[in-house]
């Protein structure tokens, strides 16, 4: 029961203790080195398909070039603790504030440590648990999206497949899904390098089924320094606009004190292997070297921040 109550409360943690069927769990990691030369999101994760059989963890790792690979673990290497955000996958481990790596397949090495210092959380209240707000509480939905880290620095090192790469200074952001399946169609975005700025913005849109039928909802946040603004479908907030045509994305999204503009240019992106009832057989595209322009301004039109996002992560997944 106390297990029950706390992973109500803390998305971050494995929610899926006694799911063995038709149930996927992975976190996103996303880390950049100083120069932003090198850009990678690392998702340990669990699937488990129709049959026993097919359970098992990965490892899943996207590079700034689009090069994909997905390292497969027996299901018995998965690890978690109940009471706080820690997981492992074989001999990789992963929290909060560290990723320890030692991945050694045919095709990708990856072995070092990461911290992960001055980690901005997103903040919770009985009424917003995680990014879901109350839709936190609401059962039977295919698939559920939390924030872990908003933002972070990097410490460290890894020797990816022989070349050693330093993300000291370096950023990064943490977060997660779990359910059966992703939604059938959906717009994500996720940046946090705007220059010198300090921010961290975040977009999702999606068709969501729910008990045979399914609604539109949308989730985002955008950080400037200590400020944080939601615009979700529990906030009451608007879609104005949401267009994509000759690989160019905008959208524009208010409330009743502000309105953001988010403009897009696609990059070509990586073949990922996405959840479609707990087995990780869909393909999706994602992208993390797209650029974003945003801005944001109150209701009467004057500007409270207009900035670049640049390693920016997109999928943009039609149904």
């Amino acid at each position: 029961m106390m297990y029950f109550l706390s992973k109500l409360c803390r998305p971050e943690i494995f929610q899926g203790k006694k799911k063995k069927l038709n149930y996927f769990e992975g976190w996103y990691y996303k880390i950049i080195d100083d120069k932003m030369e090198n850009a990678y999101a690392v998702i340990p994760g669990v699937s488990y398909g129709k049959n026993l059989k097919d359970a098992h963890a990965f490892i899943q790792i996207l590079d700034s070039n689009n090069n994909v690979n997905y390292v497969p673990y027996d299901i018995s290497t998965f690890k978690f603790n109940e009471d706080k955000f820690e997981i492992k996958v074989g001999d990789n481990y992963f929290s909060r504030d560290k990723m320890r790596l030692n991945i050694n397949s045919k095709d990708i090495q990856m072995k070092g440590q990461l911290l992960f210092n001055n980690i901005i959380r997103f903040p919770k209240t009985l009424f917003c648990p995680g990014i879901m707000g109350p839709f936190s509480y609401v059962p039977f939905m295919e698939c559920y999206h939390g924030v872990v880290n908003i933002n972070h620095d990097i410490v460290g090192q890894l020797n990816i497949s022989g070349k050693s790469v330093d993300f000291s200074r370096g950023y990064g952001y943490i977060e997660k899904d779990w359910g059966k399946s992703f939604p059938e169609g959906w717009v994500w975005l996720q940046s946090n390098h705007f220059k010198k700025e300090d921010v961290t913005l975040m977009f999702s849109e999606a068709k969501i089924p729910w008990l045979g039928k399914s609604f539109q909802g949308f989730l985002s946040l955008l950080r400037i320094k200590e400020k944080i603004y939601i615009f979700a479908s529990y906030t009451f907030a608007k879609i104005i606009k949401l267009d994509y045509s000759d690989n160019k994305l905008e959208v524009i999204v208010e409330d009743r004190k502000y309105r953001m503009k988010m403009k897009v240019n696609h990059s070509p992106g990586g073949a990922l292997k996405a959840p479609k009832n707990g087995q990780m057989n869909r393909v999706i595209v994602e992208s993390i070297n797209a650029v974003v322009k945003v801005k944001l301004s109150d209701r009467k039109g004057n500007i409270i921040f207009e900035g670049i996002g640049t390693n920016t992560g997109l999928e943009i997944v039609k149904e």
